[in-house]
């Protein structure tokens, strides 16, 4: 009796993670609004692998070559990782199992920074 209530206590757990499994490939745009206020897309790709809440693989502008994802974690709705040595910051959310949005922040090499929209989907 222990077992089965210890079962069903963390099933509702189990499903949680099992339906924020990001894995596979996902393709959007990251939009960087100018001061001018005009809006610069960029076509963006990245292919996750989840193990747990631990987020590897791949991610870029789409024609240029992937960069290695970073410190990729995921927590419930919540996922951040790093590109380039941390020159490029993403913090998403989970909109559904097939979106996401969030923002992308830009250090560029003297340490001024900007932040970008990001949208993806799951492919």
């Amino acid at each position: 009796m222990r077992r089965l209530l210890a079962i069903l206590l963390l099933l509702p757990a189990t499903l949680a993670l099992a339906a924020n499994d990001i894995s596979g490939t996902w393709s959007g745009s990251m939009d960087l609004k100018a001061p001018d206020g005009q809006v610069n897309s960029t076509p963006v790709s990245a292919e996750f692998k989840q193990s747990g809440q631990t987020v590897t693989g791949t991610a870029g502008a789409i024609g240029h070559e992937a960069l290695l994802i970073e410190k990729g974690a995921i927590d419930g709705d919540r996922l951040t990782f790093e590109v380039d040595g941390g020159r490029y910051a993403v913090k998403v959310t989970l909109i559904s199992e097939s979106q996401m949005k969030g923002e992308v922040t830009i250090a560029d090499p003297s340490g001024n920074k900007v932040t970008a929209a990001i949208t993806l989907t799951r492919k």
